[in-house]
């Protein structure tokens, strides 16, 4: 006769409670042990792109205060102080608002170029004996080559200067006057072009002034600024 041996209930127990342990651990060497090293690969991976992110909205946000410069602002820039002396194209222009304001130069004689810090300056001697009225224009023409329009640069010739200007009465009374002015020419960066050479022009009229008028010497931001004021 045989008899089954009973298992004690504590047995039982311990041996349900093995089972669910060693069930749950191949369910997490199986399913979970995985899903961790992929999630914190994951994790990983997030952080690197808010890192990039954060990176490219930094670049951005540069980007956009950056102010880019305009070519047309360069050129006009590049019209009003050249980097180069180009005495020909000085007289030239000299000449070209002369004849809009009607006058004629009895001479036109540069002189040495003047180093200025940053900058050269060459300074040209004019003499006319003519209308005053016609010489006030010419002046008005010239310093408005160049001037500053609700803070922009408006510039259509080269910029100059009135360094000095010395008139008085000429033959036959006001407004006809024998007027002697210096203008400057301005260059770019130090040393921009040689020393012009003098131009040939014709003999200057002898006159006697009775009364003269001087004028301090101007800069090219004093030139742009009075420009500016005319507009």
């Amino acid at each position: 006769m045989n008899t089954k041996q009973r298992v004690p209930p504590n047995a039982q127990i311990a041996l349900v409670v093995v089972g669910i342990l060693l069930a749950a651990a191949i369910g997490w060497f199986v399913l979970v042990h995985p899903k961790s090293a992929s999630a914190g690969k994951l994790s990983k991976e997030i952080v690197d792109a808010q890192t990039r992110l954060t990176q490219a909205q930094a670049a951005a946000a540069a980007a956009k205060n950056d102010k880019p410069v305009r070519v047309a602002n360069l050129f006009r820039l590049v019209k009003a102080m050249p980097d180069s002396q180009d005495m020909p194209g000085i007289l030239l222009q000299l000449n070209q608002v002369a004849q809009d304001a009607g006058i004629t130069f009895e001479s036109i004689k540069p002189s040495t170029m003047v180093p200025l810090g940053s900058y050269d300056a060459v300074p040209i001697t004019l003499s006319f004996t003519g209308n005053f009225y016609d010489l006030s224009d010419f002046l008005l023409r010239l310093r408005t080559l160049v001037s500053v329009r609700h803070g922009a640069l408006d510039a259509t010739g080269r910029l100059f200067a009135v360094d000095t200007l010395t008139f008085g009465p000429a033959t036959g009374g006001f407004p006809m006057i024998s007027a002697s002015l210096t203008v400057d020419a301005f260059i770019y960066g130090p040393g921009g072009g040689a020393a012009p050479a003098p131009a040939a022009t014709p003999a200057a009229t002898d006159t006697t002034s009775t009364d003269t008028t001087s004028t301090t010497p101007a800069t090219p931001a004093g030139a742009a600024a009075a420009g500016a004021g005319a507009s």
